[in-house]
């Protein structure tokens, strides 16, 4: 029951922080709200491609206020960014609180309303931060070797779940240290059921103490395992 409860868990995850997958832009460039016009009563790609795509949203402790993001697109340069919108719950005051090149995402309410936690890749890497709920006062929270791609607080707030990505297969390099330029790819075995890429690394639930500004004591449940748990879609 424990190990199902895990994978439950971690699948939620999973699917409320796809947003971090998207492509975002490292740089300055600022990806926001297009002003396209609709000519002619016209769909076209560029203006379905324009508009703002709502992503995961949470809805405070009080039931009063719901945080939301919305992404946005730049075909020219390939690219998306989203950004984080605060609206009353009866639809009123939508505001956003984000206006950053960082693609802010997997919005949640912490600290019983008067934090908001999010993902951000301001420092290079998705780490997870927290800020008021007018936008003020980021700070970051984790710093991990690899990208934070979910999480979850418990119900008290001292424990953090999270989803970081492990590497699980040495490379032909690492196999035979004779051949450090070797770039083949050796394959004895393949599961069932494989996908369309070659991966070396696979997503695991780390566990760690939460103390309100920072994390602490952090343990990979499934430690030394090649599973992937959150599995992909």
């Amino acid at each position: 029951m424990r190990l199902l409860n895990l994978f439950i868990i971690s699948t939620f995850i999973m699917l409320t922080s796809c947003a971090s997958k998207e492509s975002s832009t490292s740089g300055q460039t600022l990806i926001g709200k297009s002003n396209i016009q609709i000519e002619g009563n016209r769909m076209t790609p560029e203006a379905l491609w324009a508009m703002g795509r709502i992503g995961g949203m949470s809805i405070s402790p009080d039931g009063k206020q719901i945080v939301y993001t919305v992404a946005y697109y730049s075909v020219p340069e390939n690219k998306s960014n989203r950004e984080v919108f605060i609206i009353n719950a009866d639809g009123s005051n939508n505001r956003q609180i984000t206006h950053t090149p960082f693609s802010e995402n997997g919005v949640v309410w912490i600290k019983e309303g008067s934090k908001i936690a999010f993902l951000s890749g301001e420092n290079g890497s998705s780490q997870l931060w927290e800020m008021n709920p007018e936008g003020t006062n980021k700070r970051q929270l984790t710093n991990t070797d690899g990208d934070v791609e979910g999480f979850s607080f418990s119900p008290d707030g001292k424990k953090l779940l999270f989803v970081s990505q492990v590497k699980t297969v040495k490379s032909t390099g690492e196999r035979y240290p004779d051949l450090p330029k070797a770039s083949g790819i050796l394959v004895t075995d393949l599961m069932y059921k494989h996908w369309d890429e070659w991966v070396t690394t696979a997503p695991h639930p780390f566990m760690a103490d939460f103390d309100g500004s920072s994390v602490a004591n952090i343990i990979d449940l499934l430690e030394g395992e090649p599973y992937e748990c959150p599995m992909k879609p």
